[in-house]
């Protein structure tokens, strides 16, 4: 029998490729409190040294993860893991929109709320119009006015 399966074949509880085992590192915040406290020092950190310009990635970065994606695993974790991340989100999301305000900051806070704040660039443009078709003396109204029904239907 290989070494780490076994009688049946199948690999033993523990070994890299057994069904069950996650892998991966520990987790760095066992609490949500943990991880609201570290977010809390990040901000604190960012506004001494960089006079508070707040990122994901910064956030990412300064809490230990290897990616923002990292980050957003959290939120699966707990539903209070999540509350903390949607906040934090919810922060910036704020913070982008209050520089929007602010002079010479309009098109990088623009482009977050676009692409992370859940913000869209969108026109509405009304084309409600009459078109009245003139053969000879009459009026004859086009299929948008009659609701399709046009002289050649009758």
């Amino acid at each position: 029998m290989a070494k780490g399966k076994d009688e049946k074949g199948r690999f033993t509880i523990g070994h890299l490729w057994s069904i069950g085992n996650n892998g991966g590192r520990p987790a760095k915040y066992e609490t949500p409190e943990a991880l609201h406290q570290a977010i809390g020092q990040y901000l604190e950190w960012e506004e001494k040294t960089s006079k508070g310009k707040y990122t994901l990635e910064g956030a990412a970065l300064f809490l230990g993860f290897a990616s923002i994606q990292s980050m957003y695993d959290y939120e699966k974790r707990d539903a209070k893991f999540s509350y903390i991340i949607n906040r934090y989100r919810l922060f910036l999301t704020h913070y982008h929109a209050q520089r929007l305000t602010w002079a010479g900051s309009y098109q990088g806070s623009a482009f977050w709320l676009k692409n992370f704040g859940g913000y869209k660039e969108e026109q509405t443009v009304n084309q409600n119009q009459k078109i009245v078709a003139k053969y000879g003396d009459n009026d004859v109204p086009t299929s948008r006015e009659t609701g399709g029904d046009t002289p050649s239907d009758q």
